[in-house]
């Protein structure tokens, strides 16, 4: 260190040496508290991260909440003058410290110093050698340039007294020995990946700045596409008025924001070189690169020095993984660059990518490779990706990636190729594009017919056969599918290994949808065994879902959930977690959450499941909405789950999906509109519904089609029309096995029942349904008839019907339905004589209820009243005359001395809030 630095006298700005002011509304960082709190000596605390990751509010945030001592020096360009720098690093200590250096200063202006080193060499001797914790931090070190004050905070390192730390706040990686520090456990870091937001702190600032309820979903899905990046969220709550706005906006990240690329733009400046300017827009094409690989792709020997260059510029340049050698943009940044390159005509984009595609192959990463293919348009490299590798995408459920890479190639080329007919064949399949699935196949037919010999034509029909079967069974047409998956089955599969084991697939499906539950398991279970031989992961996992799924249908709930434990573990030991098929293992645990009503759970599962399908496009979201729709509305929470309803309702219009997820969907539909009494969209709904024919109801989405149907005509009050339906559904689901459709359908029965005022038979199914629940475990199911079900609960306990589990599960519901918020806008319970004796009993209801007793139809008339409607309403409702209502009204407001109907809404909404425990 050979600069002098020269006596004079130093004026200081407060502010430069004072922790920056905390914004309104700061979200505390308090997981921060620990690493603070808990330090172990080390003389660095190195906070570095990009632009707009809060690095200085955080540290300033947390530094004063735990009361630390903490003397700041916020640095700006000017700072690198060495005199400066040693000026308001002394000024720092004293201000925070008074009289710590106070003779370093004044040396410092009288008479200067030879050099940094001789300045620090004071410094440290004039400050105390022990004393309490004290922190020194440098905001926005990256401004500094200056060789030697790096050099200086090496020495001041080497020397620094144990109380003493310092806190580099940086946007890049300082020179100051920070590799030698790692080793010897002398530093500790806060990096980006621990300054993001994850979705908890992103839930918390957006609950705290918008008016407006976000969903989860949504919350989720601004961390994924910002990578928790402070920025865009502060972007994004001034930019969204509305929860939709939210969503687009969102949406819209994936394909640029122009205030975000104004913020790159200023960002890269003017101090890019040609040579790092190229680098950024070559790569940017590039998910992840290394240096060998950023200079096959740069036709460049200079990649690594390169790539440093940039790494010490803090830009938003990510390590992929701890090894720090291979790295990736970051995904705003990334769609910046790409929309940089798509605007240059320097670049051949094509041959960027072609020269991809060979680095990967080189490497093995035949996906990777695959998708550069598919951007350079590159015939020759896709079906050389393909032949090489297709099967394996297939196996391991690469459906989109393989449909990417289909539908570049001619038809000719697929047609030629019975490998290829077969995977184009099955993506059309998995697609839900049926009629082409028969299109390929015929194609290939026609065009192999000539030059096949009779065994391989043979061969080609068996693995084609168990295409058919598939496409059959999604038809419905059961018996055909059969045929053909015995035919598959019991040919050699010479193009595609796993098509034995679809077959066998099918032949576990057909047996479950026509009832046969016992056999069907036994079927999954030696397709999972088959599977396994091929290692076709994706034939496991489905095979496992199906397992666990027949479990559920026999109301096994418990036994699906440890099979589903085991497709987790083995998706964990084969590294799938990218797989879509784990979409489907989520949806049925999400399911199974839901009906033990384990609501956190079953949102995650929902959620995650979308996070698996997010790059397959929206319209594969149903079922997690579904589920999503169905944990908001048991939370209450009306506004979010009429979000979901509302989306639900646009993809199905919008698609063509399985009677299985139509089902499931229309179910929470239902629920929904009848808790806000949208009778007009029950009607629609009717108009429209899938058909139904209970008699052949013998798998659980028929099931659940039959039992939306007479859930919609009781919403209707069309009990006559509901009673045989229900009746006849419960007949089949009894005989088969249907376990858990079984209980649901006695549910169904009871609250039907209730409502036509048969107390009686009400109650026998509702008690059968608590049995049965002994087994299933069921709750959300009866959750779903609303505050109704409270009083036949206590209809049953009270009379001393059910006792031992069932009374301890009756009471369980009952506490939870309590809890539940009513979406309607007031409170509508069927009032039954014992529930009326229970509200009587009560030694908080007044006395007037005691000495003047309503009769069973006034009370009826007081809920009624509370809910809203009007005499003519209440007439119609009850099918009485209107001066009847009248002669019932007289009566009760004299027995409890009212005198108009405000006066009974309130005695009412106190009356009946008692027995719903609101």
């Amino acid at each position: 260190m050979t600069t002098t630095l020269s006596p004079g006298h130093l004026t200081f700005i407060a502010a430069k040496n004072q922790p920056p002011q905390p914004p309104t509304a700061l979200l505390p960082r308090e997981k921060f508290n620990d690493l603070l709190h808990g330090l172990a000596p080390v003389n660095l605390l190195l906070v570095h991260a990009p632009a707009g990751y809060g690095k200085t509010t955080t540290m300033a945030d947390r530094l004063r909440a735990l009361e630390a001592r903490a003397a700041w020096y916020r640095l700006e360009s000017g700072d690198n003058d060495p005199a400066r720098f040693a000026g308001y690093l002394a000024q720092a200590l004293e201000v925070q410290v008074p009289g710590c250096c106070q003779s370093t200063l004044e040396t410092l202006q009288n008479d200067g110093y030879s050099s940094l080193e001789s300045f620090l060499t004071d410094l440290l001797a004039e400050l105390p050698q022990d004393d309490e914790p004290l922190y020194v931090v440098l905001d926005d070190y990256h401004l500094i340039t200056n060789q030697d004050i790096h050099d200086s905070l090496r020495f001041l390192l080497r020397h620094i007294p144990a109380y003493l730390t310092l806190v580099l706040i940086s946007r890049t990686m300082p020179p100051v020995g920070v590799a030698q520090l790692r080793m010897q456990g002398r530093m500790s870091e806060i990096t980006t990946r621990d300054l993001a937001f994850g979705a908890d702190e992103a839930q918390q600032y957006f609950e705290s700045r918008l008016p407006y309820e976000v969903s989860r979903e949504s919350i989720e899905r601004a961390v994924r596409r910002s990578e928790g990046w402070i920025s865009a969220f502060q972007l994004l709550s001034a930019s969204a008025a509305t929860s939709i706005e939210f969503s687009d906006f969102v949406d819209q990240l994936a394909h640029g924001n122009q205030y975000i690329f104004d913020y790159f733009d200023e960002l890269l400046g003017q101090g890019l070189t040609e040579q790092q300017r190229t680098f950024l827009l070559r790569t940017s094409i590039l998910d992840r690169f290394n240096a060998a690989m950023v200079m096959r792709v740069m036709n460049d020997s200079d990649g690594q020095a390169l790539l440093s260059s940039l790494l010490g510029m803090g830009l938003f340049i990510t390590p992929v993984d701890n090894s720090a050698l291979w790295f990736r943009y970051h995904p705003l940044f990334s769609v910046y660059l790409r929309h940089l390159l798509s605007c240059t005509t320097q670049e051949n984009q094509q041959e960027l990518h072609q020269r991809a595609v060979d680095a990967w192959l080189e490497l093995d990463h035949a996906e990777e490779a695959a998708k550069h293919a598919i951007a350079a348009k590159d015939v020759d490299r896709i079906t050389r990706v393909l032949t090489a590798h297709g099967r394996k995408f297939f196996t391991e459920g690469q459906f989109t990636l393989l449909q990417r890479c289909l539908d570049t190639l001619p038809q000719d080329i697929i047609a030629q190729a019975p490998t290829l007919t077969l995977l184009r064949a099955w993506v059309a399949q998995g697609q839900y594009k049926f009629d082409e699935v028969e299109n390929w196949l015929s194609a290939a037919e026609a065009r192999l017919q000539a030059s096949m010999n009779d065994d391989t034509q043979r061969a080609i029909e068996g693995e084609f056969s168990a295409i058919r079967a598939q496409v059959a069974m999604n038809y419905g047409d059961h018996e055909r599918a059969l045929v053909l998956a015995t035919e598959a089955i019991n040919q050699e599969a010479r193009f595609l290994p796993t098509s034995r084991v679809a077959a066998a697939s099918v032949i576990g499906e057909a047996l479950f949808v026509q009832g046969q539950l016992d056999e069907a398991l036994a079927r999954m279970q030696d397709t999972e065994h088959l599977a396994r031989t091929h290692h076709a992961h994706q034939n496991v996992l489905w095979a496992l879902c199906q397992q666990s799924e027949i479990s559920v249908a026999m109301g096994l709930l418990q036994k699906a959930y440890n099979i589903q434990e085991r497709a987790f573990q083995y998706a964990e030991e084969n590294h799938l977690n990218h797989l879509p098929i784990l979409e489907f293992l989520f949806r049925i645990r999400s399911q199974i959450m839901w009906e033990w009503h384990h609501l956190e759970s079953a949102e995650r599962c929902a959620l995650q499941g979308i996070e698996i399908l997010e790059a397959q496009g929206e319209r594969w979201y149903v079922q997690s909405h579904t589920s999503l729709a169905k944990v908001a509305h048991a939370r209450g929470r009306q506004s979010l789950c009429a979000d979901y309803i509302s989306r639900i309702q646009k993809m199905l219009a919008a698609g063509d999906y399985h009677l299985d997820w139509v089902a499931n969907a229309h179910a929470t539909m239902l629920t929904y509109w009848d808790a806000v009494r949208d009778h007009d969209s029950i009607q629609r709904w009717l108009t429209i519904a899938p058909p139904c024919d209970p008699a052949s109801a013998t798998n659980h989405f028929h099931q659940c089609n039959g039992r939306n149907r007479a859930r919609a005509l009781v919403s209707l009050g069309q009990y006559e029309l509901a009673l045989p339906l229900l009746e006849s559904l419960t007949e089949v689901a009894e005989r088969i096995g249907l376990k858990t459709d079984l209980n649901r359908n006695h549910i169904a029965l009871a609250y039907l029942f209730w409502q036509m005022e048969n107390r009686d038979q009400a109650l026998v199914h509702m008690k059968t349904a608590l049995t049965l629940a002994s087994t299933t475990g069921a709750v959300g199911s009866f959750l779903r008839m609303g505050k109704v079900l409270i009083v036949i609960l206590k209809a049953l306990i009270n009379e001393g019907a059910i006792d031992g589990m069932e009374l301890q599960r009756a009471e369980r519901l009952i506490q939870l339905a309590q809890q539940q918020r009513d979406f309607s806008r007031a409170i509508r319970i069927s009032l039954d004589e014992a529930i009326i004796q229970d509200i009587i009993d009560r030694p908080d209801v007044p006395e007037l209820i005691r000495t003047s007793p309503l009769t069973r139809r006034e009370w009826q008339i007081l809920s009624l009243i509370h809910a809203g409607l009007s005499n003519d309403q209440i007439a119609e409702h009850l099918k009485v005359a209107s001066t009847t209502v009248k002669t019932h009204i007289r009566s009760l407001y004299q027995k409890q001395n009212i005198s108009h109907r405000a006066e009974a809404i309130e005695l009412a909404k106190d009356l009946l809030s008692k027995i719903q425990g609101e």
